[in-house]
């Protein structure tokens, strides 16, 4: 042993029962060197990196480098590690890193790694990878094995000081494979969900917490472009607004219990009308929020226009003066006016849904459902006369003109039935 390595162990000696660190003038003195030569001795280690110097305001102190024995490094884990020296030739390998390169020990130990004899031509591409990573020092590199086996490794370099001082880099490599496909299939989820959501006629809004996540083009066409400012509820038409903004509440409150409603949406001049689905998830304590908006404006104004359209019917039969009946082929009133329902001594909504048998006395149904059947199988007008009782009054003399009506396109028909007569100015015993 030299004297400079006597004395650059002595150094080392030294500091390692001082895990606090020294300044040069307490190493000199342990030493019995001066402080000049002390400093010479110091920079020494401190290139080779088995010592550290940290400042202290004007002082220095120094500590023994921290350095990790390779054999204990490489039984932390199943992980490949490549341990290279200054000239990246292979100083140690894992088990790991074996089972990777698909060579024995005694091909890998002392080779330089770019001349490693890898049998899988997939491998060379990872060798030269590991090259690059190692001559780049301490980067992180996402190494791409394509093939059969298609696989994902995340490679780090980390640059190293060994037992002995001497420099190195050890090359740890992550199998991140799953990792990957997992956010691949998680990617091409998300594509799939956006693309179905833009291309649905529903407008689909996502919040997390009360933060807005997403919103597609057709809930921007429904509430405007500026979703994410402001109360949403200020578009609702004011007549709907106070019940939809009480189940909006109540589902915030209790998110999990699915709700919805309808409502009138009025923005820039344009009204729809929206009907709404609010549902959520929990994942990992968090609540995910979902409105699905689907615009029902064309039935709901051809539901208003029926209505209206019903309530002339009504006030036109009402106003009829003769009775006015509809039956159905099982004998069921389906419809009728006032005036028929004052003939038969009830309301209308006692005539309505009750059977012949019900409402017509015994003696008068046989002359009632006259030519009932016929009118059902072969549509057309019947004409006939009858008496019939007309309750308050007595018995009455009509004129009773029959047809059949299908109610809607794929409907059952039903008679319609039209009793002409004054039973009030003509009565008979």
């Amino acid at each position: 042993m030299t004297r400079l390595d006597a004395e650059l162990a002595r150094i080392r000696e030294i500091l390692r029962d001082q895990l606090q660190g020294m300044s040069v003038t307490e190493i000199a003195a342990a030493l019995g060197r001066n402080k000049h030569s002390v400093g010479r001795y110091l920079d020494v280690l401190r290139a080779s990196g088995q010592v550290e110097m940290r400042t202290f305001g004007m002082a220095k102190v120094f500590t023994l480098a921290k350095r990790l024995p390779v054999a204990s490094m490489l039984s932390i884990t199943d992980e490949p590690i490549l341990v290279l020296d200054e000239e990246r030739r292979v100083t140690e390998a894992n088990d790991g890193a074996l089972a990777l390169l698909g060579l024995p020990r005694a091909r890998v130990i002392g080779q330089r790694l770019d001349y490693l004899p890898a049998p899988d031509p997939l491998v060379h591409d990872l060798v030269r990878d590991l090259d690059r990573a190692a001559a780049g020092q301490a980067t992180h590199t996402e190494i791409h094995l394509e093939g059969e086996y298609e696989r994902w490794y995340w490679c780090r370099a980390i640059p190293m000081v060994f037992e002995q001082g001497e420099r190195g880099v050890v090359l740890v490599l992550a199998d991140v494979t799953e990792q990957r496909r997992a956010a691949d299939a998680l990617a091409a989820s998300e594509a799939l969900f956006r693309g179905l959501a833009e291309n649905v006629q529903d407008g689909v809004l996502i919040y997390r917490g009360e933060s807005l996540v997403f919103a597609n083009s057709r809930a921007t066409e429904f509430l405007g472009d500026d979703l994410g400012e402001g109360d949403p509820t200020r578009l609702i038409a004011e007549e709907d607004r106070e019940r939809a903004t009480a189940l909006i509440a109540a589902h915030i409150a209790d998110p999990l219990r699915p709700r919805e409603f309808q409502c009138w949406v009025r923005r820039d001049e344009t009204e729809r009308y929206l009907y709404a689905r609010l549902s959520a998830v929990e994942h990992e304590g968090e609540i995910t929020r979902y409105l699905v908006l689907t615009e029902i404006t064309g039935a709901k104004r051809a539901e208003m226009a029926l209505r209206r359209q019903a309530v002339f019917v009504q006030h036109f039969l009402d106003a009829f003066p003769h009775p006015f009946y509809m039956l159905d082929g099982a004998g069921v009133f389906v419809e009728c006016n006032d005036a028929f329902a004052a003939m038969a001594g009830r309301r209308r909504e006692e005539v309505v849904g009750a059977t012949v048998d019900e409402v017509v006395p015994e003696e008068d149904r046989a002359a009632f459902v006259a030519t009932d059947a016929e009118v059902l199988e072969h549509p057309g007008e019947r004409v006939y006369g009858t008496t019939l009782a007309v309750a308050g009054v007595g018995r009455a003399r009509f004129l009773v003109r029959k047809s059949s009506l299908r109610i809607g396109d794929t409907g059952r028909p039903v008679v319609v039935g039209v009793l002409i007569g004054n039973p009030r100015a003509c009565p008979t015993p």
